[in-house]
Order: C-alpha cells, then sequence, then structure tokens
C-alpha cells in the first residue's frame, strides 16, 4: 500500500479511544484501524512489562495493515509504553498526555491544576515530569481513579454508583482549589456530565482527544498526505467482537460495521520475557 492512502491507527484497551476516534472523524479525512484490546481492559492496574508487551503486539499488528502512524488513545499506554516503543517501531507514534499537558498549561489561571488519571498513568509520573518541565511555575495535584474505567466499559456513565466514584475522587482536587482538571483517561470523557455536575462552571475541563487530533493533522499537512474523499473505519479487538460492536455502538450514539477478532500472543512470563531481552538494548528497566 502506497504510505499517501495508508491508514491512521488507534489503539485503547476498550472504548476510551474512542473519544479520540471522534475527535479525528471531526477533522481527519483519513481511513482510520480502530484496535480495542478489551482482552486485557484495564490497562491501569497492569505492570509496565505487561503494558510495553500489550502495546507493542498491537503496535506490530497494526504495522502489518500498513498504517502510516499509531495513535496511543490510552493515557497508560502513552506513559509506560511509548517512550521506549517510539525508539523502535519506525513509524511515528503519538500518545495524549503531552496534549493534555500544554492545554493544561494554556488554561489554568491559578496555577492550580487536577488530574484525574488511572494508577498506571499516575504512578509512572508522565504528568509529572511534563509540568514539572514546561510548567514548573504550575502545582498538579493528581488523583487515581481505580473505579471509573470498568464502570464505564460496563456501560455506567451516570447514575448514584457513579456518582460516588466521582465524589470519592473529586472532592480532594476541588479542597485543593484547582480551577483546571485534565481528564487523564479517554475512557473519562463519557463521565463529562456528571463530572462537570460536582465540579461546577468555575473548572476548566481538559480532554486531550482534540489536541491530539489535531497535532495529528498538523503531522498529515506538514507530509503532504492527501486526504481521502470517502475513508474507511475499520475496528478490531482481541475480546469479544460482538460486545464491542454493542457497546461501541452505544457510546458513539451509531451502529457500528462488524468488529474483527484478533487473537494476540498470551502474556504469559516466558513470552514477556523474551520480549524484555528483545527490547534490552533500548529499555533499562522498570526507572527507564
Amino acid at each position: 500500500m502506497e504510505l499517501s492512502h495508508a491508514p491512521i491507527g488507534i489503539y485503547d484497551s476498550g472504548v476510551g479511544g474512542l473519544t479520540v476516534w471522534l475527535a479525528f472523524k471531526k477533522l481527519i479525512k483519513q481511513d482510520l484501524i480502530y484496535y480495542a484490546d478489551t482482552a486485557h481492559v484495564p490497562y491501569g492496574e497492569k505492570t509496565k512489562e505487561q503494558i510495553l508487551f500489550y502495546s507493542h503486539t498491537i503496535i506490530d499488528f497494526l504495522k502489518q495493515h500498513q498504517v502510516r502512524a499509531v495513535v496511543a488513545a490510552c493515557n497508560t499506554s502513552s506513559a509506560l509504553a511509548l517512550p521506549t516503543l517510539q525508539l523502535t517501531a519506525g513509524i511515528p507514534l503519538f500518545g495524549v498526555i503531552a496534549p493534555a499537558v500544554r492545554e493544561g498549561i494554556a488554561a489554568t489561571k491559578n496555577k492550580r491544576v487536577g488530574l484525574m488519571a488511572t494508577v498506571g498513568t499516575v504512578n509512572s509520573g508522565s504528568y509529572q515530569k511534563l509540568f514539572h518541565r514546561y510548567g514548573p511555575d504550575i502545582q498538579l495535584f493528581a488523583q487515581r481513579c481505580p473505579k471509573l474505567v470498568p464502570l464505564v466499559e460496563a456501560g455506567k456513565t451516570d447514575g448514584p454508583e457513579v456518582y460516588q466514584a466521582l465524589q470519592q475522587y473529586l472532592d480532594p482536587l476541588l479542597e485543593a482549589a484547582i480551577d483546571t482538571l485534565i481528564l487523564g483517561c479517554t475512557h473519562y470523557p463519557f463521565l463529562l456530565e456528571p463530572i462537570r455536575r460536582i465540579t461546577g462552571p468555575e473548572v476548566t475541563i481538559v480532554d486531550p482527544a482534540h489536541q491530539t487530533a489535531q497535532d495529528v493533522w498538523k503531522w498529515i499537512k506538514e507530509n503532504n498526505y492527501a486526504e481521502q474523499p470517502n475513508p474507511r473505519d475499520i475496528f478490531w479487538t482481541s475480546g469479544n467482537p460482538r460486545d464491542f460492536q454493542t457497546k461501541a455502538s452505544f457510546f458513539m450514539g451509531r451502529h457500528i460495521g462488524p468488529v474483527n477478532h484478533h487473537k494476540p500472543v498470551e502474556d504469559k512470563p516466558g513470552a514477556i520475557q523474551s520480549f524484555l531481552l528483545e527490547l534490552a538494548p533500548t529499555w533499562r528497566g522498570e526507572n527507564d
């Protein structure tokens, strides 16, 4: 396939990355391949080695489908895998953390920014490092939110259970007097309405999906890639195709076509260890 007609790959652990996919559809006229790794959802409490293994497997699969670039529409993968895999992938890889940090720095007035994210994303320190580098005068208050991705994946985007979890996570951030809140997981925009009810209109909410799409659109223009008059959407999942089709149709508000199934290599200790040995020249372990 000629690079000028090659698709763009987007992946996430589940439906969360569809928030990025929707932003792409508004801005970018290119064929898109979306991969939902629902066999391994949620990513937030997996080890760094597992996230590296899953992300590498998906990127390798998308490269076999001749993508010209890949978007990790997942904060956990952007934090734990992309810094290493960008050195080995051989094609451009885009994440969602840097766009979120840029928007957060531009939005805050009182220099107090809240972050809602998975355990893995917060513990990685990725947001903290970028804020320290580009906004050293800004205080970042990071909140781990382990209950939210399972709720969204179960189709629960409002109601008492969701509201209780959100209050648990948002109360400490609001007590810290933040004026800006970063949704540091692509699942969280599906909870925007109850989040807004709790924060009120005074807090600016940052969803990095649009800025990520802007970054990729700019890259497409810089490389003079032509728009596709009738762009195609192709969906893959490592889990149950029918389940993902139902969930995706619900969250996108329209029926999507057939979803293809891909059975990835099992993440057994031996397979992960073999993969890490291959990465050894570029990855030095947990502190890399």
